[in-house]
């Protein structure tokens, strides 16, 4: 019987110990898995902000291109509808480097 305790308590506390393992292995699981989900929502809501912004800025620089070419805009402020388009264009470029 005192050989059967002696067995039996290392058994018991080997199989707790696999038990409470396996437990939380599955809760960091979990929890990983919830995280990941989080992470993946927030990029679509940011994709679709920058689709959002893409847009914005594409009507606004065809608007500034139809400002600089008017005739009856004055020349200096031409040259700023012009800089601003190249401003656009650089920030957009510096997107497409942050996207690869």
């Amino acid at each position: 019987m005192d050989g059967m305790i002696r067995l039996g308590l290392p058994a018991i506390v080997l199989l707790i110990g696999a038990a409470w393992f396996a437990w939380s292995s599955y809760r960091r699981a979990v929890n990983a898995e919830q995280a990941l989900a989080t992470l993946n929502a927030e990029h679509r809501a940011l994709m679709q902000e920058v689709r959002a912004l893409e847009r914005a800025v594409a009507a606004a620089e065809q608007g500034l291109r139809t400002l600089s070419s008017h005739p009856s805009v004055p020349r200096d402020v031409a040259v700023t509808a012009d800089l601003t388009l190249a401003d656009v264009r650089r920030l957009l470029e510096e997107h497409k480097e942050l996207d690869d």
